[in-house]
């Protein structure tokens, strides 16, 4: 099945089944809206991922993630193919979240990254950067899954397509005293810092 088939597929399948899915998203049945919507999504390509949430209240948000790179045209092929629901917004990469506060639940209990801190490594006059995000030692530090949250906390802030089209490493730094490491800024303040530091996209200039 070509990938064309596959998003064919998977719109139509949504489409006739808009009620269902909404149900199954408001009741939390993940198993259902996992075992139907995963396999019409990967075989589109098998790293493509998806998330249905309230970012346009009150309707639902269909999002079709990339996860890599490379990926971004196709998800963006595949939601410019989207069908017209009621209800119903389709985005192409994860957007950034609207949060109070950067929590996020873990098997182990909840970790907090408001007081975390970055650095920032420029390359290429603005065209890329690296990131080093610092935190202290906390006992809900969620240790061997660092990377992967640091990676999260970006996303959230920025969003997946600029998170992939923009910043390259992501390094967790675990330190005693965050007052110790000169240069640190919250982590709160990286969308703005960002959009200073890097060059405009081409077409955003």
């Amino acid at each position: 099945m070509s990938y064309q088939d596959a998003i064919n597929e998977l719109w139509s399948w949504f489409s006739s089944n808009t009620k269902e899915i909404r149900t199954a998203y408001v009741n939390g049945d993940d198993q259902w809206l996992d075992e139907q919507i995963t396999p019409r999504v990967q075989k589109i390509n098998e790293h493509l991922n998806w998330e249905i949430g309230p970012y346009n209240d009150p309707d639902e948000t269909f999002v079709l993630s990339p996860t890599i790179r490379e990926n971004i045209p196709l998800t963006h092929l595949a939601i410019s193919a989207a069908p017209r629901c009621p209800g119903w917004h389709f985005l192409a990469a994860k957007p950034p979240k609207q949060l109070r506060s950067l929590t996020f639940s873990t098997e182990t209990g909840e970790t907090c990254a408001d007081e975390w801190a970055y650095q920032l490594t420029s390359y290429n006059q603005g065209e890329f950067v690296d990131i080093e995000i610092f935190m202290e030692p906390t006992a809900d530090l969620p240790i061997e899954q660092l990377d992967m949250f640091c990676e999260l906390v970006v996303e959230s802030l920025v969003g997946e397509e600029f998170r992939l089209n923009r910043i390259g490493d992501i390094t967790a730094r675990i330190v005693d005293a965050m007052e110790a490491v000169p240069g640190l800024t919250s982590i709160q303040y990286l969308p703005d810092h960002l959009a200073a530091v890097l060059t405009p996209a081409p077409g955003q200039e």
